[in-house]
C-alpha cells in the first residue's frame, strides 16, 4: 500500500509538470503522450508475444508518431480524424501488402505451409494482429494528442478531465473495493474487482466531474472557455463526461484485465513499482480521453 501510495504521487507530480510547461509550449504534453503511447504498445507487444501474436514492427512503432504530427500540423478537428482514419488505412494495406507479398516468396520457395487448413488459419495474421495493436491502445491514446491541441486553456480543461476522472475512479474503487469486499463483478476476467468498487468507483468519477464543473464553469479556470454555451448545455457536456468517463474507465481496466489474463501475465510491466506497467495505469484512461476528445469537439 505504502509503495503504491509513493508511487502514485510520484506519477501525479511528473503528470502536472508535463501538464505545467504546456504554458511554455505544447510540444512538451506531445512529448509526454508519445512516451505513454510507445510503453504502452511496447507492453502490448511483449504481451502478445506470449500469445504468439506477430505484428509488423516498424509499422507499431511510426503509427504513434504519426498520429501525434497530425494533430500538431492539423488545425481543424473533423480533418485530424479525417486523416487519422486515412493514416489507419494506410497501415492496413502496408500490413497486407506485406504479409501477401511475404507468402509469395515463402510459397515458390517452397517454404510455406502445405496443409491448406494450417494455411488458412494463419492466412492475414500479422495484419490482425498489427491494425488490433494500432487501435488498442494506439488510436486511443492518440487522442491525448488531439486534446492537447484543442488550444491551451481548453486543452488545460480536457486534459484534467481525462486524468481527473480516470485517477478517481481508480482511487475510489480501489479504496472502498478493498474496504467493503462484497460480491465480485466479473471473477472470471478480474477476481479482485468488486461490485462495492464498481459503484463507489463511479462516484468518484462523477465526483471528478463535479468539481470539474464547479471550477472551470462556475470560477472560471483557465478562462471562460464555456462562456459561449447556454447553462443547459454546459451542464449537459460534465454530465456525459463524469457519468461515461466512470463507466469507460471502469470498462476499459476490464478490456485490459482480459487481455493480461489471456497472455498469461499478471501485470503488463514493472516499471511503477505497485501499479505495474504503463498499460496497468492507462487501460481506462485511453477510453476516456477518446469520450472527452469527441464530447469537446462536438459541444465546445
Amino acid at each position: 500500500m505504502l509503495k503504491r501510495t509513493i508511487t502514485g504521487f510520484f506519477i501525479i507530480l511528473v503528470l502536472a509538470g508535463f501538464v505545467a510547461l504546456r504554458q511554455v509550449s505544447l510540444y512538451f504534453f506531445d512529448v509526454f503522450a508519445l512516451g505513454i503511447l510507445l510503453g504502452s504498445v511496447f507492453e502490448i507487444y511483449m504481451a502478445g508475444k506470449k500469445n504468439n501474436k506477430t505484428v509488423l514492427l516498424p509499422l507499431v512503432i511510426l503509427y504513434p508518431a504519426i498520429l501525434g504530427l497530425i494533430y500538431i500540423v492539423t488545425d481543424n478537428i473533423k480533418d485530424a480524424l479525417l486523416y487519422q482514419m486515412l493514416a489507419l488505412l494506410v497501415c492496413f494495406a502496408v500490413c497486407m501488402a506485406y504479409e501477401l507479398i511475404g507468402n509469395t516468396i515463402l510459397r515458390r520457395k517452397g517454404k510455406i505451409e502445405k496443409d491448406q487448413d494450417k494455411l488458412n488459419a494463419s492466412l492475414l495474421n500479422i495484419t490482425k494482429d498489427t491494425i488490433e495493436v494500432l487501435v488498442y491502445p494506439t488510436t486511443l491514446l492518440g487522442f491525448l494528442f488531439g486534446i492537447n491541441h484543442f488550444g491551451l486553456s481548453l486543452g488545460y480543461v480536457a486534459i484534467i478531465m481525462v486524468f481527473a476522472i480516470t485517477m478517481m475512479t481508480d482511487v475510489f474503487a480501489y479504496l472502498f473495493g478493498s474496504l467493503l469486499k462484497g460480491p465480485k463483478m466479473c471473477p472470471e476476467i478480474s477476481p479482485k474487482k468488486s461490485v462495492s468498487g464498481m459503484i463507489f468507483g463511479a462516484v468518484g468519477g462523477i465526483i471528478a466531474a463535479v468539481l470539474g464543473y464547479v471550477f472551470f464553469v462556475k470560477l472560471g479556470w483557465f478562462g471562460n472557455v464555456f462562456a459561449s454555451l447556454t447553462t443547459a448545455k454546459q451542464v449537459l457536456i460534465f454530465v456525459m463526461c463524469g457519468v461515461l468517463g466512470t463507466f469507460l474507465t471502469q470498462f476499459g481496466d476490464l478490456v485490459a484485465s482480459a487481455y493480461k489474463r489471456k497472455a498469461g501475465v499478471k501485470d503488463f510491466g514493472k516499471i511503477f513499482p505497485g501499479h505495474g506497467g504503463f498499460m496497468d495505469r492507462v487501460d481506462g484512461l485511453m477510453f476516456t480521453a477518446a469520450l472527452i476528445y469527441v464530447v469537446f469537439a462536438l459541444f465546445v
